[in-house]
């Protein structure tokens, strides 16, 4: 049984291979006391009815609540996609998130880190002992040896535009502001189109922007459905993601997955997957290291492609969803014992 928000692509995927979804219209990253308590009675009535032997919570604001309403009483597992007190965030948030993980943790039986980074700074804000910990690499889906999403062929020579995509809701910790400064300040920015693919709170301040530097070669497409994500992403040459902290981002997974080269800030987990033969890592804030690396790869459509190659074949070997499904499965059989 899976609960989660009502609506969207986790919903249909579930009740595609027909397992039970749990709506819980009342979860979200509200402090609304009012919400938390119609959610945790959501939670709790799935939990007498279904009567679960292991619990497995995902994400800061459901992992937390989940946690505090089962508390121990079953056998509990909880992801770790990134931590609520993560470099960046208020002072407040992070005594806030510290303690609050500090408390659930007490209530875990393991915890799942969806990479190093996550795992040490759990460790290095005592949230649990290291033991609790281990490490999964977050997956994605490879048929017959080959992504999902199959590698362009198109090679962008000539006169053509090379196109880079950016992809990723547009609120802290995302920054593609300086993305759009290097773009601006770059000797090849006539030669690109860059697609701007997400949603947020920033969406006027990233329109202001692109208008006060003339970037006409900008296109902000909003949030898209998946699918049409990966259709872009398949007639992309370069991947890009400008952040100030992260966890282990599918974005970027998805990307390689694609067989795109990776310009990405080098924070959180993302040098777990972007080496040298995969991407750029660039310094987080840095618009001169950022224009650099975006001529370097505009301009060498031979290193696109063996970057390309790298990454996907990188996506293959090392970030499989069955190979992520198989290292849960021994997580649920240890704190099942």
């Amino acid at each position: 049984m899976v609960m989660s928000y009502p609506g969207g692509w986790l919903e249909d995927e579930v009740n595609k291979i027909g397992v039970k979804f749990f709506p819980n219209k009342y979860f979200s990253n509200s402090p609304n006391p009012i919400k938390i308590w119609l959610a945790a009675k959501e939670i709790n009535k799935v939990l007498l009815s279904f009567a679960p032997d292991i619990v497995h919570c995902h994400g800061s604001a459901a992992g937390v609540l989940g946690r505090l309403v089962v508390r121990g009483k079953i056998k509990t597992i909880f992801t770790a996609h990134g931590w609520s007190f993560n470099k960046g965030v208020p002072l407040w948030l992070k005594v806030f998130g510290v303690i609050s993980e500090k408390i659930c943790g007490f209530y875990t039986s393991k915890i799942i880190a969806v990479c190093n980074f996550v795992k040490e700074y759990g460790i290095k804000y005592r949230v649990a002992e290291s033991d609790k910990f281990t490490v999964i690499y977050n997956g994605i889906e490879v048929v017959d040896g080959r992504s999902v999403a199959p590698l362009r062929v198109a090679d962008n020579r000539g006169k053509q535009k090379i196109k880079m995509v950016f992809v990723g809701r547009l609120a802290a910790p995302k920054d593609p502001f300086i993305l759009m400064e290097a773009l601006a300040k770059s000797a090849i920015k006539d030669d690109v189109e860059l697609s701007i693919i997400g949603s947020g709170p920033q969406d006027s301040r990233v329109a202001k922007q692109m208008n006060s530097l003339g970037l006409t070669q900008v296109k902000l497409l909003g949030s898209l459905p998946r699918h049409q994500v990966f259709d872009i992403l398949k007639q992309s040459d370069v991947f890009v993601l400008t952040t100030n902290w992260e966890g282990f981002p599918y974005a970027v997974l998805e990307a390689m997955s694609c067989g795109l080269p990776v310009i990405a800030s080098d924070v959180g987990g993302i040098k777990e997957m972007i080496t040298p033969d995969t991407g750029i890592l660039v310094k987080k804030g840095d618009a001169n290291q950022l224009k650099m690396a975006l001529e370097k790869l505009v301009l060498d459509s031979e290193m696109r492609r063996r970057m390309g190659d790298a990454a996907r074949e990188k996506v293959i070997n090392s970030f499989s969803l069955d190979k992520m499904f198989q290292e849960t499965a021994k997580v649920y059989e240890e704190v099942s014992r």
